[in-house]
Formats: structure tokens, C-alpha cells, sequence
């Protein structure tokens, strides 16, 4: 009677251990620092979101700032991009979309500084792949029309 309770314990601490996770601290997935400047004719560009896609895995996201630089965020702010490749997406973020005139309430969107076949991530035809060697992380995306 005794092993048989102490068996159903240790099947029952088992069962626990894998629902509730081991090791790793359970902080989330393992990201390296991840950086770049986005130009649009050879100049910055500001407000931009810029999205890393894996194929599998968490996205990266970061915005770009008046110098058009961005650093990605997977979890915690500016902890990087899980190793991998990844697609890229990049589309405009603007800060105050402005009403449509002669039609109080009704909101335009503001127009992008960037052709808009970068947004969407799958089209973009931008690729790029994240090092474990966080030196090689420091990305430039020059866009063109």
C-alpha cells in the first residue's frame, strides 16, 4: 500500500514538473541584441516599424527614431531576435492620423514615406538572418522604390 502511494506521487510530481516547465528559468525564448538604420533614398527615415518574421518562433519588432535606427524587441525592451532567419517587414507608423476634410470624424491614413510593398513581410522581399554573434546583428535596409 505504501509503494503503491509513494509511485502514484512520483507519477504525480512528474506530471506536475512537465506542466509547470523546468530549467531555463522559464524567462522565454534565448534572443541576441539586434540593431539597424532603415533609408529611404539614401536617407533616414523615422517612424517605421520594423518586423522580423521567423518561420517558426517568436516575431522582433522595433521603431525607427529621427536617425532611422531601430533595435528589436522579442519580450523585454531591446532584448534582440531569437537566432534565425527570419522575413522583414517595414511600414510607416504615424503619430496622429489626420481627419478627412469636410467630413468631421472621418480619419485618412497618413500617407507612407516608404513605397508600401515593404510592409507586408511576405512580399517585401526582404530577408535577413540573426547570428548568435551579436556583432553581426547591425543591419541596413536601403530601400528603393
Amino acid at each position: 500500500m505504501i509503494r503503491r502511494n509513494l509511485e502514484r506521487m512520483v507519477v504525480l510530481l512528474g506530471v506536475c514538473s512537465l506542466l509547470c516547465g523546468c530549467g531555463g528559468g522559464g524567462n522565454g525564448p534565448v534572443t541576441v541584441p539586434v540593431k539597424g538604420v532603415v533609408t529611404y533614398k539614401g536617407k533616414p527615415v523615422p517612424k517605421l516599424s520594423v518586423a522580423f518574421l521567423p518561420d517558426k518562433g517568436m516575431v522582433a519588432e522595433g521603431t525607427t527614431d529621427a536617425n532611422g535606427r531601430f533595435t528589436l524587441t522579442t519580450k523585454t525592451p531591446g532584448d534582440g531576435a531569437m537566432v534565425g532567419s527570419y522575413k522583414v517587414g517595414i511600414s510607416f507608423v504615424p503619430d496622429k492620423v489626420p481627419e478627412m476634410p469636410g467630413f468631421p470624424g472621418a480619419e485618412q491614413a497618413a500617407e507612407s514615406p516608404i513605397p508600401k510593398k515593404y510592409a507586408d513581410a511576405q512580399t517585401s522581399g526582404l530577408t535577413k538572418v540573426v547570428d548568435k554573434n551579436a556583432s553581426k546583428n547591425d543591419f541596413t535596409f536601403e530601400l528603393t522604390d
